[in-house]
């Protein structure tokens, strides 16, 4: 299988780790707006990922459901793996978590009320008694307990706050499950997987305010709470805040899309950057700034074109796929006047 190129063959030797990806999501179904177009290839897809040197994956859940299958699939490919005789294979670990723009279907209950327009209706969301909420919980710690015993999960998340989709879910259901979730992580040990959207000032308050227990959970690392922030795209002030309390800043082809995001990226420290896709969303387009850096490029077919026979050496236009981490390293690269490989090796 041979579906990129590029001006470098030093490239074909590093190793990537891509810190975000959905492969849950239902293009890796071939199902697109609820359309099928072509049969599923994740495994094609995660096959081209090591093939161009993408050796472990995280895979993100929002909701307890999707974090149960997140973990099936793990093990199936797990298994899969155990039972062949190929040994080359990418690696996925798995997070548990409920993302903020998801959290009144988990944390609340909807309760439906007139706008004043007969015909319109809004909904209201009513947090879930306490009993429930320490439910939800407990059922998500006994599948952490479980992915920690197997290896298999490695962070809490992809959870935080949302102030962009707030017609998803309302800022206090957000803030309660945000609150629920860092105590989980506390009780877990485990590191933060965080999502910000138009919302840095008062995830960076909240965390605060957990930032010892969390520190003390996570082994005392010099007042630094281990996590990433997901598919960064805020202002330098923020990150900086949010570097303050050690976490690390995750990013992607959306991290990437502006000229001022790209003086953003520039002034964040090498060792504090994660290369992540968030495939299969979050492309690098010709009509982005940081397309300008790209070396390595992918052949790609529409979704309606597209089948396994072509995926052999196509990918799905606009479909990011865990191989476009090198993409993103090649613009950070580009934009800080480094060697790719001093970027992979932070």
């Amino acid at each position: 299988m041979s579906s990129s190129t590029t001006t470098s063959a030093d490239k074909s030797k590093l190793q990537y780790i891509d810190a975000g990806a959905n492969l849950l999501d239902s293009m890796y179904q071939g199902v697109y707006h609820g359309k099928e177009r072509h049969e599923p290839d994740l495994d094609i897809i995660l096959a081209r990922a090591y093939e161009n040197g993408v050796d472990r994956i995280i895979s993100m859940a929002g909701t307890p459901k999707e974090c149960e299958e997140t973990l099936q699939l793990i093990e199936r490919l797990d298994k899969e793996h155990n039972s062949g005789d190929n040994n080359e294979r990418v690696k996925v670990f798995g997070t548990v978590g409920v993302h903020p723009t998801r959290c009144a279907e988990v944390f609340a209950e909807s309760c439906p009320s007139s706008s004043g327009d007969e015909d319109e209706e809004t909904t209201n969301w009513i947090p879930k008694t306490e009993a429930e909420q320490t439910l939800i919980i407990s059922q998500m710690i006994k599948l952490i307990n479980q992915g920690k015993t197997s290896g298999n999960v490695v962070a809490v998340g992809e959870f935080g706050l949302d102030y962009a989709r707030l017609h998803f879910c309302p800022k206090d259901i957000q803030q309660l499950g945000f609150r629920k979730q860092l105590e989980m992580a506390i009780e877990t040990k485990l590191p933060l997987y965080l999502h910000n959207r138009d919302s840095g000032d008062d995830l960076y308050d909240i965390l605060l305010e957990y930032r010892d227990a969390l520190v003390a959970s996570q082994g005392g690392d010099e007042g630094n709470i281990r996590g990433i922030v997901h598919s960064f795209d805020e202002s330098i002030e923020v990150a900086t805040k949010l570097m303050s309390l050690g976490l690390h800043i995750g990013i992607n082809g959306c991290s990437l899309k502006t000229p001022d995001n790209l003086k953003i990226v520039e002034q964040i420290p090498l060792d504090k950057l994660i290369l992540e896709t968030d495939c299969p969303w979050c492309d690098i387009r010709p009509s982005h700034a940081g397309f300008e850096h790209l070396q390595t490029t992918f052949p790609t077919k529409k979704e309606k074109q597209y089948n396994r026979e072509l995926a052999k050496d196509f990918c799905v236009k606009n479909r990011t796929e865990p191989c476009h981490v090198a993409q993103v390293a090649e613009v950070i690269a580009g934009v800080k006047g480094l060697d790719v490989a001093d970027v992979v090796a932070a």
